[in-house]
């Protein structure tokens, strides 16, 4: 029974999956906020890493992409509000 239960709930996440990405604008928005929040995440990662090396550039680097991925999110709103 428990198998039954995780084949029919898998195959409605797979089926509900398909749907979502159906749109093309929605999957376009998602690899847009995935990709400024990997700029954010890295920008995190590089600061830190000037900060423990006392590296001023990598610090430098890791504020960049930070902001880089802002920009990101900031544009993608934009153009989420256009869109309605």
């Amino acid at each position: 029974m428990r198998n039954l239960l995780l084949g029919v709930s898998l195959a409605a996440n797979v089926a509900l999956g398909y749907l979502l990405f159906q749109d093309k604008e929605q999957l376009r928005a998602l690899r847009a906020h995935a990709d400024s929040a990997a700029d954010k995440v890295v920008g995190k990662v590089e600061q830190l890493k000037g900060a423990v090396a006392d590296d001023p550039v990598d610090q430098l680097k890791g504020k960049f992409h930070e902001g880089r991925g802002e920009v990101k999110d900031a544009i993608e709103g934009v153009r989420e509000e256009l869109a309605e």
